[in-house]
């Protein structure tokens, strides 16, 4: 076993019995032991695809051309710095090996807050960060050829449990949306998080509740309450969040807008989707009577919807 295996090894196993500790002090060391211990698994995975290259080759994250006597140059590794969670990531392409499935955003969040800024719930973060990066961790075992349970023991066990126990809680929060209309259209759950803590545990405080008026969200890991104006906001994120990124960038519309009737910003217009505010339900339709063009979030009147803004303001421009 290399001694990088074994760094990652003893790196997750440590970072394993911080979690499991009741000192305050702790969840800081667990999450930088564990986050250290699953990039330490996933570079091994780059070494074993070159094992007769200088490591630093291979890891590098930094290299500066020099000539290599026959006119040409070569490309050195400079200073002793190893690449970062992105470049492990772009290395693996490079190395032409599949990204294992999982989330260790999470985990790397979780790192962020608890040493910048102080968690309110670390051990829940945390809980849910090992959740979300265990299938990666998962990926990188398989790559190696090498069985977890045995590698780790018992933290490979407390592992499981904890992605188990999340996984159940998950499914639970999920669950009590199911009664709003327009819950069929809500489906990246996973990508919901608490403004406070991060938890992607948010969940409906009434579970029979239908009326979307009526939301009152909650979050399991850390206990703040939501309105419904801002769970409605938390669950259109998740859900069209990176589209909407996409759109800006690409500078087309986004699915999410105001609302004209309500004036929250909660009107989903999407191209394969619903057409309608989740808040207040109005619903946009047609087309404006006056010049035809296709009604939008994006251009309808908030005088008359009916019409789009610019009509609007000629047909009232010299009143």
């Amino acid at each position: 076993m290399s001694d990088l295996l074994t760094n990652a090894l003893n790196s997750i196993q440590l970072g394993i019995e911080d979690y499991q500790s009741n000192d305050l002090r702790r969840p800081v060391s667990a999450v930088r032991n564990f986050y250290a211990g699953v990039l330490l698994l996933g570079k091994q995975c780059l070494l074993n695809e070159a094992p007769d290259a200088d490591p630093m080759e291979v890891l590098g994250s930094r290299f500066a051309p020099k000539p290599d006597g026959k006119g040409g140059v070569v490309h050195e590794p400079e200073g002793h710095q190893t690449i970062d969670l992105g470049q492990l990531r772009r290395r693996f392409q490079d190395f032409g090996l599949r990204w294992p499935n999982g989330d260790v955003n999470s985990l790397q969040r979780v790192r962020n807050d608890l040493e910048h800024f102080h968690s309110p719930a670390p051990h829940q973060a945390l809980r849910q960060a090992i959740a979300d990066c265990f299938p990666l961790v998962e990926g990188f075992f398989a790559l190696l050829e090498v069985d977890p349970r045995e590698a780790l023991g018992s933290a490979w066990e407390i592992m499981l449990s904890e992605e188990r126990f999340f996984s159940e809680q998950k499914l639970t929060c999920d669950a009590t949306w199911k009664q709003l209309p327009w819950s069929e259209n809500i489906d990246k759950l996973k990508k919901i998080a608490c403004p406070k803590c991060g938890s992607s545990l948010i969940y409906q405080e009434d579970s029979l509740n239908g009326d979307p008026a009526m939301i009152q969200g909650k979050c399991k890991a850390c206990g703040a309450r939501f309105g419904e104006e801002e769970t409605i906001t938390l669950l259109l994120e998740a859900q069209y969040g990176d589209d909407d990124y996409v759109a800006m960038t690409d500078g087309g519309d986004p699915i999410v807008g105001d609302c004209p009737e309500c004036g929250s910003h909660t009107y989903v217009h999407d191209p394969e989707g619903p057409s309608l505010c989740f808040w207040c339900d109005f619903t946009i339709s047609g087309d404006c009577w006056r010049c035809n063009a296709q009604l939008t979030p994006q251009n309808t009147s908030v005088n008359d919807s009916s019409m789009c803004d610019y009509c609007y303001w000629m047909t009232n421009k010299d009143d």
